[in-house]
């Protein structure tokens, strides 16, 4: 993953997600629909650094986020702001519907 993507863990997530716009990508390692998505959220994390931040969750070593949260379809991006769930999207999406999210929030 490169920079613009942090990765975190059950032990990091809420202080992760405490404060500001975070896109959390729910992710596994050798999903090809994940890797499509990373790909894409690359994208979205550079321009919108100053705004939002991309935090990707591995939910093979941190199921039990993905558990609190439901996700059951990978991959998902659940959009939180100060903490708070604003939007989830699931699937590879083009940058446009994460980009449209970030602008519905701010």
């Amino acid at each position: 993953m490169k920079d613009d993507i942090i990765k975190a863990d059950s032990y990091d997530f809420d202080r992760r997600i405490e404060n500001g716009i975070k896109l959390v990508f729910f992710y596994e390692e050798f999903n090809a629909h994940c890797k499509a998505l990373e790909q894409v959220l690359e994208e979205v994390a550079d321009v919108y650094y100053d705004y939002a931040r991309v935090i990707a969750i591995d939910v093979e070593q941190s199921s039990d986020v993905a558990d609190v949260f439901a996700v059951d379809t990978l991959p998902s991006v659940i959009i939180f702001k100060d903490g708070n769930i604003m939007a989830r999207i699931e699937g590879v999406n083009p940058p446009t519907v994460y980009e449209n999210a970030i602008e519905d929030i701010m």
